[in-house]
């Protein structure tokens, strides 16, 4: 099955959500793709500092993130996220002096602006909308993620993930996504704060699954797996397990990890599915250096 995305997004479409052996056309499920570049390409200015939040914090731009939204529903998305994932500590601290107070209403607001663009495709029985759960502190930075869990504390994580959970549930999204996960560690703190939320859960990991020295082993994601199943069997209602925003080729790497590793079919028979949505961008000097949003 082939899906066209809008011919205005630059960044890398979603990549199926299925299994990797004995795939047929009714087994894929098609996300949406970048979001922040996307708005960004329709008019919400360029901001080093929130990045994709900027289309949140003010209303003025709220109708670009509708449109973005329905145009990869009318393109044949039947998941969409939300974007609200620069809505995060490290980038709001820097912005806003009430910064802890904003996460929830800004969060919400993506959920209810979602939720209004399938509203208006007339597409609440075949589009499910996703709540982001995104990277704590950056992306592509598992050694600053380790600091920040370190000098912050698990409590205040959890706290992050918590708030963010509810306020996506109050704004009406279908399923929570952790996405581009740094770690197992980051991954687990945002299982436990959100596994008894009544909604289902999709964990997504950086798909080079980099160590803090930048280096990639995506031949590690059959360990990633098996986490994944560890925790669903301690009842999270974990529903697929991803690996993102990396390479084509690396995400390739992870996912025949997981079936060479002989934990794919431990997967199915749980029940969990398997999605990938890879960057086409060439940002590998970028990301072996250390990505950095600022630059």
């Amino acid at each position: 099955m082939q899906r066209q995305l809008p011919s205005s997004t630059a960044t890398a479409m979603a990549m199926p959500m299925t299994s990797c052996a004995g795939v047929s056309d009714s087994q894929v499920q098609v996300m949406d793709g970048s979001m922040g570049r996307l708005c960004m390409l329709k008019g919400i200015p360029e901001d080093d500092k929130l990045w994709s939040a900027r289309g949140l914090v003010e209303e003025q731009y709220h109708e670009i993130i509708i449109e973005a939204h329905m145009e990869y529903i009318q393109a044949g998305s039947v998941m969409i996220t939300t974007n609200n994932y620069a809505v995060q500590p490290n980038y709001y601290r820097r912005v806003f002096d009430n910064w802890q107070a904003r996460i929830a209403p800004d969060t919400e607001t993506a959920a209810r602006l979602a939720v209004e663009a399938r509203r208006r495709c007339q597409a609440e029985g075949s589009v499910r909308i996703l709540g982001s759960l995104p990277p704590i502190c950056e992306s592509h930075r598992p050694d600053l993620t380790a600091r920040f869990i370190e000098e912050e504390g698990e409590a205040a994580c959890l706290w992050y993930y918590r708030t963010i959970g509810e306020a996506l549930r109050r704004g009406g999204v279908d399923a929570l996504l952790a996405e581009t996960m740094n770690s197992w560690d980051e991954a687990r703190l945002a299982i436990e704060a959100t596994k008894d939320l009544g909604l289902p859960l999709l964990i997504s990991m950086e798909g080079a699954l980099r160590d803090e020295a930048m280096k990639p082993h995506p031949h590690l994601a059959g360990d990633i797996a098996e986490e994944v199943l560890r925790a669903k069997s301690q009842g999270a209602p974990i529903e697929a397990l991803g690996f993102n925003c990396a390479p084509p080729e690396a995400i390739l790497m992870a996912l025949q990890a997981v079936e060479s590793s002989g934990v794919g079919e431990h997967l199915r028979q749980a029940g969990i599915k398997l999605a990938a949505y890879a960057n086409c961008n060439d940002r590998k000097a970028v990301h072996d250096a250390g990505f950095d949003v600022l630059k």
